[in-house]
């Protein structure tokens, strides 16, 4: 199991637990491993272990949830069973702890891990904004997503023992690129590209990531001497920035996103996943 498939523990908007094994079809053969835009790590856990392996994502909550699992996992599941209590006013409370949110680095880890996994499985989309400007994203919204805790730790024990010699980072993405090979395989799952140009309060995920970003990242990226594979909203923009490389398109329905307004809902319509169209990008 520890070498096999698992699914991400978390909720993550734009995760790929779906679709991995569809991902992991076109992968590489490698023997180092590294996800620089982690998120969920959907793809990392539903495949084996390579000799190296390298998790990285700027989100310091995100990190910190990873390295208490894989480091302090007795203290992180006791604080986890210790959730006792109404879950909205528990979520209220962890929602409201800036001072953990502005903590970085393995200060504090077990609590901050615990505080990013509750936000994680109870706020709406998965969606764990740490950024001031965009708290009113950050609200209580599936209950039942903090059921069943000791299944959920018991799959966790199992991502802790995944983890076991992975290098996890918070850090630039750039920094994750040296010392690439062409035994390394990179998978890069970046913002998507439309959320570039929506407006801050509307965004999926905590950091920004801007054009100007997507451009440097394909340079970055064609220059790293590593076996890379990008995955992206299907966008004129993007498969011109990676002209030159194999591109396929894929098709899967968004968790949680639907295709019906909230007034064909009072009328009557049921919600439709939307289908969404994205993108695999490879240099080899």
């Amino acid at each position: 199991m520890i070498a096999g498939t698992l699914k991400s523990p978390l909720r993550y908007p734009g995760g790929k637990n779906r679709v991995a094994r569809r991902l992991l079809a076109h992968a590489p053969a490698h023997s180092d491993y590294r996800e620089i835009f982690a998120g969920g790590g959907a793809v990392f856990f539903a495949k084996s272990r390579a000799k190296k392996n390298w998790l990285n994502d700027l989100h310091p909550g995100l990190y910190a949830f990873y390295r208490a699992v894989q480091k302090q996992f007795d203290a992180f599941a006791d604080l986890c069973r210790n959730q006792d209590g109404e879950l909205r006013a528990l979520f209220d409370e962890w929602a409201g702890r800036r001072d953990l949110m502005e903590k970085s680095g393995d200060e504090h880890l077990a609590e901050r891990a615990v505080q990013y996994f509750f936000l994680n499985r109870t706020v709406w989309g998965g969606r764990v904004v740490y950024d001031p400007r965009r708290k009113s994203r950050l609200y209580f919204s599936n209950p039942r997503g903090w059921s069943n805790i000791e299944k959920k730790l018991a799959h966790l024990r199992m991502i802790s023992r995944k983890l076991e010699g992975v290098k996890i980072t918070c850090q630039s993405y750039e920094k994750c690129l040296s010392g690439a090979t062409s035994e390394t395989f990179i998978y890069a799952d970046p913002p998507y590209f439309r959320e570039s140009v929506g407006h801050v309060t509307d965004r999926l995920y905590d950091k920004s990531f801007d054009i100007e970003c997507h451009r440097e990242l394909a340079c970055r990226l064609a220059a790293s001497g590593a076996k890379v594979m990008v995955s992206y909203d299907d966008c004129p923009e993007i498969r011109e920035l990676y002209a030159g490389w194999k591109i396929r398109k894929l098709q899967w329905h968004y968790c949680g996103r639907y295709a019906v307004t909230n007034d064909a809902k009072r009328s009557g319509e049921k919600e439709k996943k939307v289908l969404g169209n994205e993108l695999i990008i490879m240099n080899y």
